[in-house]
């Protein structure tokens, strides 16, 4: 103990003088060769210095081993993907995290350049970032992949530079998957955004979009407009028929009103049974206008809900963008107060804050209020123009109808029979036309005027409506019109929408008996090619190629066109709108087989009918 209390006191050598395993080894030797000679000392200090540096190497080599393990350890079992790229940006290595989430073998990365595992769009930028690593910066951002299998991976990734005595010989990268975290973020964004209920745009999200389309529109000089939608009398449901059947009214209400939208503009549900609609970038308030129009009759179709038949109407407030509009919330506002003012005057309308056009609208919800009092108690009339062959007998006459109003007048057609359409006025309009017609032609037939066959024109939401068929039938029954003496009149239009299901149709009014005419042909962007793939009878060539039939040679020559090809496809033709003699003989020189026009007899009244035909019979 003395010897090696004596030796750890002058021995020269740290490693040594630290370990006592080895101390007591060399003061043993010490104690048997007592006090050794100065050289032997020497000798002893060469040898402790020869085992020191070989524990220290020992010592270094295992410390080397453990971090290199660490390091593996850290690499293979990173649940992130972790992976080094060379200064070319190749890989170098990558863990079987990058496999899992490109779908790669670990053989098919390693050597490939990183443009290969990312989308096109995506590879400039990653370039700059590589870069940015490579020059001893770390970089941190966010980068969508999409996999082998076509699933979209969003990643988190760091890049940081290796560096190797000073010198950057790569980059490290590490990325996290944060795919699912992405989608919840997303599906909370969502939520806090969307009403729960019928997954429309809520409040918040409404007036985010309205304050930047209002921006939008200051800047550029546009308008826009806000409709104020609530229900009518919409509590009653809830309280007598409870909230869980009241909610179905609510998602079936926010269906209609979104099948009503056009692209770009947004529905919103505010809450309750309130729902506002942005119109952005406005070219003419009248779109405002049209959507009002629209909407009114897509609510106020029959609601059939847990084998109930409800029925339900709703008020539209309409606030137009102006120079006097401060902010966009007065939209809404001003947009509220129009319906209200709706409400009051009677429901199932709209109204416009505006006042530069509250007298035009005014007018308009006036016209379609008369017309709703005009069916009810029956005021409409139905006046038939005669259609005479090529030798001047009558062939048939054609229903019109006309609307003489108590204090204006006649309205004219194409004033009210738009506006009916567009409210859905013409449904009960177009089966009291079908009545009305049939009925007449009994009774003339009765009275000794002859068996004419009348000529009906039918509105799209007439003939696509469930049913059409069957009331068209009851009709004729109820009548006692033979179905072989009614014709129908289709624009091109009604038979283009829906191609198959009106062959279906037409196929059935066929089986009937009953001849359907394509009316106002040539206006619809259709060629008679299509036609013989109809069962149809009978075109009429439209009023705006007759009418400069004598001046213009293009329309003569679409005229002979149509009569011609028609004839091939064994079609009868009509010429509507003559009005003068020249017209009548050059369309009998063409070869046309009926003319109809104010030149051969204006549409008249039941009572002139019977005289006109009277007047044809004596002569």
């Amino acid at each position: 103990i003395a010897a090696a209390n004596e030796l750890r006191a002058c021995w020269s050598c740290p490693v040594i003088a630290s370990d006592d395993r080895l101390l007591g080894t060399f003061a043993t030797y010490y104690r048997v060769i007592g006090s050794p000679e100065a050289h032997e000392l020497e000798r002893m200090h060469k040898a402790a210095e020869l085992v020191a540096l070989a524990i220290e190497r020992q010592q270094d080599r295992r410390s080397l081993w453990e971090s290199e393990q660490r390091y593996r350890s850290l690499f293979a079992y990173n649940p992130d993907a972790v992976f080094s790229l060379d200064l070319t940006g190749h890989f170098a290595t990558a863990n079987a995290t990058c496999s899992e989430i490109t779908g790669l073998a670990n053989e098919a990365i390693i050597g490939a350049h990183f443009s290969q595992l990312i989308q096109p769009k995506d590879v400039a930028w990653i370039q700059q970032r590589f870069k940015t690593a490579s020059a001893g910066d770390a970089t941190r951002y966010e980068l969508t992949l999409i996999n082998q299998a076509g699933d979209e991976r969003v990643l988190d990734l760091t890049n940081l530079p290796i560096v190797v005595e000073g010198r950057i010989e790569g980059v490290y990268g590490i990325a996290k998957d944060i795919s699912e975290r992405k989608v919840y973020e997303a599906q909370l964004s969502y939520h806090a955004s969307h009403d729960a209920l019928t997954g429309l745009a809520n409040r918040s999200l409404f007036e985010d979009r309205l304050a930047h389309d209002f921006a939008l529109a200051r800047r550029h000089g546009h308008r826009l407009a806000v409709l104020f939608v609530d229900l009518d009398d919409f509590k009653p449901i809830n309280d007598s028929l409870g909230h869980a059947l009241g909610d179905k009214v609510l998602i079936e209400v926010a269906n209609r009103l979104s099948a009503g939208m056009r692209p770009g503009d947004t529905l919103a549900r505010l809450g309750g049974d309130e729902f506002v609609v942005l119109l952005p970038d406005l070219t003419d308030e009248q779109q405002a206008l049209q959507m009002a129009e629209r909407l009114l009759p897509l609510v106020a179709q029959p609601y059939c809900i847990n084998d109930l038949e409800l029925h339900l109407t709703c008020s539209i407030g309409i606030a137009v963008s102006d120079g006097d509009t401060e902010h966009s919330m007065m939209l809404i506002q001003q947009a509220d107060m129009a319906m209200y003012k709706a409400k009051r005057q009677g429901r199932n309308a709209y109204q416009w804050f505006t006042r530069e056009i509250t007298a035009k609208v005014n007018e308009r919800v006036a016209l379609r209020n008369e017309l709703q009092e005009a069916i009810d108690k029956q005021q409409l009339e139905l006046h038939y123009q005669p259609l005479l062959d090529r030798e001047g007998e009558v062939a048939s006459v054609e229903a019109l109808l006309r609307w003489k109003h108590p204090a204006k007048g006649y309205i004219p057609p194409d004033v009210f029979i738009p506006l009916a359409e567009e409210t859905g006025q013409i449904m009960p309009i177009s089966q009291w036309v079908l009545e009305r017609a049939c009925l007449d032609m009994r009774h003339l037939e009765a009275t000794g005027h002859g068996a004419l066959c009348v000529a009906v024109n039918l509105s799209p939401l007439q003939f696509h409506r469930s049913g059409f068929l069957t009331a068209l039938g009851e009709t004729l029954t109820a009548t006692g019109l033979p179905a072989e003496r009614l014709e129908l009149e289709l624009t091109e239009g009604i038979l283009m929408d829906d191609t198959a299901g009106a062959i279906e149709i037409l196929h059935a009014l066929r089986a009937m008996g009953i001849e359907v005419a394509v009316d106002d042909f040539g206006t619809g962007f259709s060629s008679l090619s299509y036609l013989k793939h109809l069962p149809i009878g009978k075109v009429k060539i439209d009023r705006s190629f007759v009418k400069e039939l004598a001046q213009r040679a293009d329309d003569a020559a679409i005229a002979q066109g149509i009569i011609s090809m028609a004839h091939h496809l064994g079609l009868d033709v009509v010429a509507e709108g003559i009005e003068t003699s020249e017209q009548h003989g050059l369309l009998l020189r063409y070869g046309c087989d009926v003319f109809q026009g104010f030149l051969l007899a204006r549409p008249m009244p039941l009572d002139r009918l019977k005289l006109f035909l009277a007047q044809r019979v004596l002569v």
